[in-house]
């Protein structure tokens, strides 16, 4: 049974990929679209991406959008 992780604007997050130097970030905007009127399958809001922003060692802002499933929450 997985267990479903829900980001909020705020939290601090960094990439699951175990890579070098993966920056700790902080969940900006949830972007979703809600489905259109024909589409009546479909009730809830579809979830486009998380966008993060962080700072580099030298100071400068970054921004990227990414899957829900390449983040985790850190505590």
């Amino acid at each position: 049974m997985s267990l479903h992780v829900y980001f909020h604007t705020g939290d601090l997050v960094q990439l699951k990929q175990d890579l070098p130097h993966k920056p700790t970030m902080v969940v900006q905007k949830i972007s979703k679209i809600r489905p259109t009127k024909e589409d009546t399958a479909i009730k809830k809001p579809i979830l486009l991406g998380i966008t993060c922003f962080w700072f580099t060692k030298d100071g400068l802002y970054q921004e990227r959008t990414f899957s829900s499933k390449d983040l985790e929450k850190l505590c």
